[in-house]
């Protein structure tokens, strides 16, 4: 339960940073921007790249944690990192993409530069008042089922 429900948004936080951005786009000028087609692992692009390593992934655990069943201990639990699943993923499919596509289409550095900005500073204060809320679940939880947490 805690590792659904709390331990997997930590696929969230490793991408939603403008390290990320930083990365990418360090990779498309290099022509380095990996994707897999067809079962294999091809150049491809920073939409597909998105697409592939970040919004697979959260749907992925979007899945799985609706399919958790929601007991009256850990309703809160469980409605917290739903909030997070679905807010992180509307970022990442809608501002993520914008910027990808910026990228590929090789729009200038301070255009793309400007919109990262603009995404953080739309979404972090809502990012980290979801990640307290779950926080503020999480830990509670796995204390009273004894479960091991570092924090």
């Amino acid at each position: 339960m805690i590792a659904q429900t709390w331990l997997n948004t930590n696929n969230i936080t490793a991408y939603y940073s403008p390290k990320f951005f930083k990365g990418l786009i360090e990779k498309k000028a290099k022509n380095n921007i990996t994707v897999y087609k067809d079962g294999t692992v091809t150049n491809g692009t920073a939409v597909e790249h998105v697409q592939q390593y970040i919004i697979a992934a959260i749907d992925e655990n979007l899945k799985k944690e609706e399919g958790i069943s929601v007991k009256e201990d850990n309703k809160e639990l469980v409605g917290a990192s739903l909030e997070i699943f679905k807010y992180s993923r509307a970022v990442f499919e809608n501002e993520y993409l914008d910027v990808a596509a910026m990228i590929d289409d090789e729009k200038p550095s301070e255009e793309i530069h400007a919109a990262i900005d603009n995404l953080f500073a739309k979404h972090d204060g809502e990012m980290t008042a979801k990640f307290d809320r779950l926080d503020s679940y999480a830990i509670p939880y796995a204390e009273k089922h004894n479960i091991p947490i570092q924090r």
